[in-house]
């Protein structure tokens, strides 16, 4: 009896803690549940994690609360640019094709703090010039009344309202439309493709979406969302890792093929994606949201001739120049434009280009947000309901009935209290890579879905996003004289299966920026010092060579913080030269403490060295170090004479 009692009570208490298991697995934050699942695989003795893991790619999974991170993290609460109301709203009349301008009475009322309609809102016309990418003027104003129907030929306004006496303002305000246009008369809507929305955040790793963006990452993980989990950047920063995306090539090979894409008129001469787009049908937009570090402005001439049908950058020059401005407490980037998010300007651009035509023509659209991601990578966690909230307006809207959608980042975050921790390099070097597919596409490509899915956890490039939107170009029968990614003939469509035991090199991703193999922390030894000596001295010999060496300081070595060595044998490796191994090497110098790192080839025994200065990171911020060169390679190694201070010891 007492044996039976004993057993009765055992069996009760494990019902017991299944049911409380339950429970607390079914109230954790996606935060909690992670680490909780972490916990449960070290406690069982199970291997390391994996995003991939193959024959020549072992890419490992980061936990996102690790205590390193745990230490550092300082989660930012979101600020709005205004607590006021809208005094003016806009809606579109789907009769008229036509956006409308709503006075709000009731908000009238508070602000002129009275019952009386004694006011005067005037808008004027944001107009753009011969250049495409900025205003040529503000128009002359006019006069705004009840439900105002907005012309056509307004793509852009500034709204003034005050009292009747002009004595007092109530409220500014600046909006941009998609003006609606008729489909051709020859569109076959039946059979049409289907449409492609690119929505990128800048500086958002794999890891930082899920541990600063946890509720965007839940909703990422719903049906028809496929994430990438193998996807390697191919380059050190935003332009040569969006632009292999959109025209599968490198700048170096775009310059031996096509032009310099820093000169002028170059960039409208590249075979951007978006033109295929266009010449297949399609209507197409760009947008970004920070004018100086825009992707083909910083240190680029930009575009001579409109790039896109609906092209933002003329009004984001009009609202960073007419309106009041916010900056990010600590950063550089505008937070505000007037009474609106930066990025909100990008959203409303990109949901009006949705809302206007994704229902009766395939269109394709690029929106890029940087202003609050690039320089303060906490701020993500502030923006996560900004963000989901975008997403969600897209499902409500049913765009995603009708789109593919690339939700996507360039890289993760490249310098910062992040660089500090031990999975730094794969931070730096795995962006975010999320693809939709709508539920028509699921049902009619089977064979694509289920090419998507096990790529999934493959090893993938920007080089296979390009070749994806040519696919979709061509999804009923590729054609045979397709041109795939110039830079990676081994590259593939991502509806296509890739090969389980693909390398680096047959992605297009070179061994600087290859998160595949197993590099080891080794003991500091006087070596690991000559090492990191011998890289400084291959830099100042760049800065000569380019003839910059009267203008930046030459740099001494200040301190080596880590030595790596790949540890596998490579024997087999073609590039490498018989003696020679691969190292990672970081490392200070006295100049303005300017950190770098580096990959480099380097023998032991004969100090022989191989490395490409232009793929050595900055992996802390330049500033304003840097200011006396203009091109932005030059910029991460350069420390000017007029900018030095003072060494220290």
């Amino acid at each position: 009896m007492g044996r039976f009692v004993l057993t009765y009570f055992k069996r009760l208490v494990v019902c017991f803690l299944i049911v409380i298991l339950i429970y607390l697995l079914t109230t954790l934050t996606p935060r909690d549940k992670e680490k909780f699942e972490i916990s449960v695989r070290k406690n069982r003795g199970e291997e390391k994690k994996y995003y991939v893991k193959s024959g020549k790619c072992e890419m490992p999974y980061v936990d996102p609360f690790n205590d390193e991170f745990t230490r550092i993290n300082h989660p930012k609460i979101f600020i709005p640019c205004t607590n006021e109301s809208d005094l003016i709203t806009v809606h579109y009349d789907n009769i008229f094709n036509q956006y409308v301008l709503h006075i709000n009475e009731e908000v009238l009322h508070k602000l002129t703090e009275s019952k009386s309609n004694n006011f005067s809102c005037f808008y004027q016309k944001i107009i753009y010039g011969q250049s495409p990418d900025y205003y040529d003027k503000i128009g002359e104003k006019t006069k705004l009344t009840q439900d105002y129907l907005v012309p056509l030929n307004v793509e852009g306004m500034l709204v003034d309202c005050r009292t009747a006496d002009e004595k007092r303002i109530l409220q500014k305000d600046a909006f941009v439309f998609i003006q609606y246009q008729k489909s051709p008369q020859n569109l076959n809507v039946k059979d049409r493709k289907a449409s492609v929305i690119m929505y990128g955040i800048d500086t958002v790793s794999r890891t930082n979406i899920r541990r600063m963006m946890p509720m965007v990452y839940e909703f990422l993980k719903s049906p028809g969302w496929y994430e990438m989990m193998g996807y390697n950047k191919v380059a050190d920063n935003s332009f040569p890792n969006i632009f292999a995306m959109l025209t599968g090539l490198s700048p170096e090979s775009a310059e031996e093929q096509v032009c310099n894409t820093d000169i002028d008129g170059c960039l409208d001469k590249i075979p951007f994606i978006w033109k295929e787009f266009k010449n297949e049908g399609y209507l197409t937009a760009y947008a970004e949201d920070e004018e100086i570090s825009n992707t083909f402005n910083y240190m680029k001439p930009g575009f001579g001739v409109r790039p896109t049908d609906y092209y933002f950058r003329p009004f984001l020059t009009a609202l960073e120049n007419e309106t009041v401005i916010q900056y990010n407490t600590g950063s550089l980037m505008k937070y505000c434009l007037g009474r609106r998010l930066a990025n909100s300007y990008i959203f409303d651009y990109c949901r009006q280009f949705m809302q206007r035509f994704v229902a009766d023509r395939p269109i394709w659209g690029m929106f890029w947000s940087n202003h609050f991601s690039h320089d303060d990578f906490f701020m993500l966690s502030a923006m996560q309901h900004k963000i989901l909230n975008d997403l969600l307006n897209f499902e409500k809207d049913g765009a995603f009935e009708h789109t593919i959608m690339i939700f996507f980042s360039d890289h993760g975050a490249r310098f910062g209290p992040l660089m500090y921790m031990k999975e730094s390099f794969l931070e730096e070097r795995l962006p975010m890579m999320f693809i939709y597919l709508p539920p028509w596409f699921r049902e009619k490509y089977p064979q694509y879905v289920q090419a998507l899915s096990q790529n999934q956890h493959r090893l993938s490039s920007n080089f296979d996003v390009y070749n994806t939107l040519k696919h979709i170009l061509n999804i009923e029968e590729v054609l045979e004289d397709t041109q795939w990614a110039y830079d990676c003939p081994d590259c593939q469509s991502l509806f296509y299966p890739l090969p389980e035991n693909r390398s680096c090199s047959d992605a297009g991703i070179s061994e600087p920026y290859c998160t595949c193999h197993n590099y080891k922390e080794i003991k500091a030894e006087p070596w690991t010092w000559r090492l990191a000596d011998l890289v400084v001295d291959r830099i100042n010999k760049y800065l000569k060579l380019n003839n910059i060496q009267d203008l930046c300081s030459d740099l001494t070595l200040k301190v080596v913080n880590s030595t790596e060595q790949w540890m596998e044998e490579i024997d087999g490796d073609v590039d490498r030269p018989k003696g020679m191994r691969y190292y990672h090497t970081k490392f200070q110098v006295h100049q303005n403490m300017a950190e770098y790192f580096a990959t480099v080839l380097y023998n032991r025994d004969t100090e022989e060295l191989k490395v490409n200065v232009e793929l050595i990171s900055r992996i802390n911020m330049y500033g304003t170090d840097s200011e006396c060169v203009n091109n932005k390679i030059h910029k991460l190694y350069c420390v000017c004479l007029s900018k030095l201070r003072t060494l220290e010891k």
